[in-house]
């Protein structure tokens, strides 16, 4: 079998989607597609194809901290509530085990926890800040090479088929701050552990070897939410709820063994995430919170792999985004404002049994 070592890690390092989004109110922040659930394809596996009964373990974290405001595609902090750019941090940490059937065919099972914390000046002028963590929505997937492995070993395509379950809380208890006071109510959406609904997850990647040291990889996923609106509000005292919407992710790059011996690898490519403005099916854009975006980074990363274990980095760097107005905005249910991360950082440690 064909070993691309680091190298095709970043076809599979592709993988990584944000699975999930944190739409929200003209009051509220985050446009990001927060969530970092599964397939965690993380990479760093050392071979193009997984070979037929092997087991192999990932731990997967991603960092995502955001303190600027943006209104459509211009940076405006001043313009966020209280004028001062809300502040929230994730931070994830997903379990992935994967079995090959054979190395055409594998399936993964995927469980996220993650903790976040959200700040930002409240409606008494004051800051507060809350708190949610726990696990996740948990993400089962199946994966099938398109042409026969062993007669396609310098490329191939690649298809991916899975269900994410609303196995993470949306509704982790907070306060709401009003003029007044405190008032209970759920923590903000973009820091819930899940979305509240159920989703299909749908992904294609592929890569294409050009010599020894350097293969192409892209990957594409899209997460389709048949489910149109959650049931928390945006505050205490409003009627519009949450959209659980449809999100997606791009990647493509190129990827160069650097130290071949050492197993070090190195890649740059450009990575696209978004929230559309329509879902596929489902319905609610016309009057649901829904934070449409899309973000472009510059995807710089490294792979390092020795015998049976594997470790990657990536650090996405965003170049450009545009907060895109969601279909109850354009009625004129809000501004199109939101916050977003300057940059991600995904890491990953995997074990080959």
């Amino acid at each position: 079998m064909t070993r691309l070592k680091g190298v095709w890690a970043y076809a599979l390092l592709a993988g990584v989607a944000a699975s999930a989004a944190a739409p929200r109110a003209a009051v509220a922040q985050g446009c990001e597609p927060i969530r970092f659930t599964v397939p965690v394809s993380l990479g760093g596996e050392g071979e193009a194809y997984q070979p037929a009964g092997q087991w192999r373990v990932t731990l997967a974290y991603r960092k995502l901290l955001s303190n600027q405001w943006f209104m459509g595609t211009e940076r405006a902090d001043d313009q966020a509530p209280g004028g001062v750019a809300p502040r929230f941090s994730v931070h994830t940490l997903i379990a992935d085990v994967a079995y090959s059937f054979n190395d055409r065919f594998r399936a993964r099972v995927s469980v996220p926890y993650s903790t976040g914390s959200f700040e930002r000046i409240w409606a008494d002028g004051l800051p507060h800040e809350q708190t949610a963590s726990g696990i996740g929505d948990i993400t089962v997937q199946g994966e099938a090479w398109i042409l026969e492995p062993l007669t396609h070993q310098r490329g191939n395509i690649g298809v991916g088929l899975g269900i994410k379950a609303p196995t993470g809380s949306h509704t982790r208890p907070s306060q709401f701050y009003t003029p007044d006071g405190p008032v209970d109510f759920p923590a903000d959406q973009t820091i819930q552990p899940g979305d509240g609904g159920w989703a299909i997850m749908a992904q294609l990647q592929g890569f294409r070897q050009l010599s020894t040291r350097t293969a192409l990889y892209g990957f594409g996923s899209y997460m389709l939410s048949p489910k149109a609106k959650s049931d928390v509000s945006n505050s205490p005292t409003s009627t519009l709820l949450w959209s659980v919407p449809d999100v997606y992710s791009l990647r493509a790059g190129a990827a160069y063994e650097l130290l071949p011996d050492q197993g070090l690898s190195v890649s740059l490519g450009g990575r696209v995430d978004g929230i559309p403005v329509r879902d596929l099916v489902g319905g609610g854009d016309e009057d649901t919170i829904k934070r449409s975006s899309y973000i472009i980074f510059v995807d710089p990363g490294l792979s390092f792999t020795q015998g049976k274990n594997s470790f990657t980095l990536n650090v996405p760097y965003r170049v450009k985004l545009k907060r895109t107005a969601s279909l109850a905005e354009q009625a004129g249910l809000g501004p199109t404002a939101g916050g977003f991360a300057k940059y991600l950082v995904f890491a990953s440690y995997s074990r080959r049994f």
